[in-house]
Order: structure tokens, then sequence, then C-alpha cells
């Protein structure tokens, strides 16, 4: 794995960091499958660019 595709991958305290928001809002949206995860072992991960894109796709539909 190169050193790109480490910093882009990300945990979940990292992603909360990332996103500004709660442990409990990020499991919540992971719950209901709206946020792009993955578990890797018992640990979630998240790849910061289809969280940007998952961003990018929240922020369209909001201005609908």
């Amino acid at each position: 794995m190169g050193a790109s595709t480490q910093s882009e991958l990300l945990t979940a305290a990292e992603t909360c960091r990332y996103l500004k928001v709660t442990p409990r809002t990020l499991y919540r949206y992971i719950q209901v499958r709206h946020m792009p995860a993955f578990k890797l072992g018992k640990e979630w991960r998240f790849v910061r660019s289809d969280l940007d894109q998952w961003l990018r796709r929240r922020s369209v539909h909001s201005q609908s």
C-alpha cells in the first residue's frame, strides 16, 4: 500500500475529526448505511475520497 493510499484510509476517530461529528453520529450514519465505510478486522475504516464524494452528493441533494 502506497503512502497516499495509507493517508487516505482513516480510522473512526480520524473520520470524526475530519467530518467534525461525534462518534455517536458517525456510527448512526454507518448503521443506516448512509456513509461509505468498511470493516478491517473489528475496526471501521473510511476512504477520504469516498467521504468527499459522499459529502458532495449530500450537499447537492440538500440544495434541491
